[in-house]
């Protein structure tokens, strides 16, 4: 348990090195009232992810429940972009998770992010959405 919670104290340092990385989430609603760990725990959760969407760097948005389909629906991705620009993608499903690094498949993977985050709320939406859920637990 203590070496999770250390993981997780450094991944949170990658908000803040020097250059800071561009970082933008799509969230799904139903994770800001699935109360994992408890009520206090999903209102901690809610209020970081309030806080670190407040950084120049970071934006949050939040795909709503009442999109009946979006363009991440296969699985989560994670898209990353090296200071040279050469672009990787991991994505996951059901089955596991694998990367991605070949053209035109990377490509796609981008474009699907880019229309995924067309169809989810604006990042001022979202953090008023999120803070309303955090206020009514």
């Amino acid at each position: 348990m203590q070496l999770r919670v250390a993981s997780r104290q450094e991944r949170q340092q990658l908000y803040t090195r020097k250059p800071p990385p561009t970082v933008s989430y799509v969230l799904e609603e139903s994770i800001l009232t699935r109360p994992l760990g408890g009520i206090d725990t999903l209102k901690e959760q809610l209020r970081h992810i309030l806080t670190v969407r407040e950084l120049r760097n970071v934006e949050v948005q939040v795909m709503p429940h009442d999109r009946q389909d979006h363009a991440g629906l296969a699985g989560r991705m994670s898209l990353l972009e090296t200071a040279d620009r050469h672009r990787f993608a991991y994505v996951e499903g059901h089955r596991g998770g694998y990367f991605v690094s070949e053209q035109p498949d990377v490509g796609d993977l981008f474009g699907k992010y880019g229309i995924l985050r067309a169809q989810a709320l604006t990042p001022e939406e979202s953090a008023t959405l999120i803070e309303k859920v955090a206020r009514e637990l």
